[in-house]
Order: C-alpha cells, then sequence, then structure tokens
C-alpha cells in the first residue's frame, strides 16, 4: 500500500515497530492523545465502510460505521438536490445553500440515504493518518434508474471523500466510526445523468470559458 509511512529518524521507526497497536500512544503514526491511532487495515476497512453506505445501504450498516452525531458537508450533493438552480429560482426541493450540512446526525442520514437506489461504487485509493482516511472513487453508471431514466450512456463520476473518525475502542467490531463527511465530485456529470443538464453538443465554439477564471480560460 503506498500510504504507508516511513519513520524518517531510525530511533523513531525502531519504536514503531515494536510498540503494539492496543492501549499504547505509539503505534507506527504518532502519537493521538490516547494511543487511538490507525493502521492500514483500519484505514481500508472504514473506506470500506463507506463503500457499502452507498453501494448496499441498509440501516444496519449506517448504525454500525456512522457516530449518532454524525455531520456531512458536499457542496455537490446539495447542488443535485437544488437541481443546479440558484437560491432565486424554484428547483426540485427545498433550496439547501451552499456550504451547509447536508445532513448533521444518523438519524438524518438514514432518513435520506435509506430512500436511494444503491449506486455503483468503485474505491480507487485510499489514504490516512491516525484518525482521518481520504479515498478516491468512481462510479461508471451513477444514475441506476429507473426514474428518471438514465441516459443511453452514462457520464462517470469521480470524487474524493475525507473521513474524520471517532475511536471506538480496540475490542470493538468497528474500531473507528465515522464522525464527519466532507465529499466532493463531478456533480456536473451527474445532474447530465439524472438528466438535469442538458448540454449543447453542437460544432459552435462555446462562450463558456468566458466566464471562467483567467488562469482557467488560458488553459
Amino acid at each position: 500500500m503506498r500510504n504507508s509511512v516511513i519513520a524518517s529518524v531510525g530511533v523513531l521507526a525502531l519504536g514503531a515497530i515494536a510498540a503494539p497497536n492496543g492501549g499504547h500512544s505509539w503505534n507506527g503514526w504518532g502519537f493521538s492523545g490516547n494511543g487511538a491511532c490507525m493502521n492500514d487495515d483500519q484505514a481500508n476497512k472504514v473506506a470500506h465502510n463507506f463503500e457499502a453506505l452507498i453501494a448496499a445501504y441498509t440501516n444496519d450498516v449506517a448504525n454500525a460505521v456512522l457516530t449518532p452525531g454524525v455531520e456531512d458537508y458536499s457542496d455537490s450533493v446539495i447542488e443535485l438536490i437544488d437541481g443546479g438552480c440558484p437560491s432565486s429560482s424554484p428547483g426540485p426541493a427545498a433550496y439547501i445553500a451552499l456550504g451547509s450540512a447536508t445532513f448533521d446526525s444518523r438519524a438524518d442520514f438514514e432518513a435520506g440515504q435509506g430512500g436511494q437506489p444503491n449506486i455503483t461504487f468503485e474505491l480507487l485509493n485510499v489514504w490516512h493518518n491516525c484518525d482521518t482516511v481520504t479515498l478516491r472513487w468512481r462510479s461508471p453508471l451513477p444514475n441506476p434508474g429507473p426514474a428518471p431514466p438514465p441516459p443511453a450512456v452514462q457520464e462517470q463520476v469521480t470524487g474524493i471523500v475525507v473521513l474524520e473518525t471517532t475511536f471506538n475502542g480496540w475490542q470493538a467490531s468497528e474500531q473507528f466510526l465515522i464522525n464527519t463527511i466532507y465529499s466532493e465530485f463531478n456533480s456536473g456529470a451527474w445532474l447530465y445523468d439524472l438528466g438535469v443538464f442538458k448540454p449543447n453538443c453542437s460544432a459552435t465554439p462555446s462562450k463558456r470559458t468566458r466566464s471562467l477564471p483567467n488562469y482557467f480560460a488560458r488553459l
């Protein structure tokens, strides 16, 4: 795994190898105040727990892997909820301001996610430190349908998620619970897959680069 860290100081590296993982303040990653530093296997478990919430959701999974007060922040999700509409326009659902929490409790998450179809979700990369897991993911078929029906060829969606965790005890079945989620992804492609955004694919040059910052317009 590329997400392994090699200590730059030999003495610390030797100490990290010798120290056990449970109950000690140093386990190869650093001091976290209570010795609760996750290793690669535990980080991958957290990543796959998040994958299950998207690809194979049940309330039992949510209860097992999320803290009761879990919070999620994703402007990409809010853009989907708002249907790409600004606050001055009526959207498909009640408007949510960008920057707001998409949900602020496990119960809120279950109420929202429980009614959604499961989505193809592929883990591409996983990185971590003591208590935070970062993952990169892809969904080749993000709109499973049947309503609205997906387009003939769906645009794949790729995203990044940062998961802050809470230590749940070395003897627990889930040693690290997801406490805060920061998630962003290609919401433009997802709006297309939902039929909300209908691109103009003519050969006429687009003027859209004029609205981008000068740096991006020069690319």
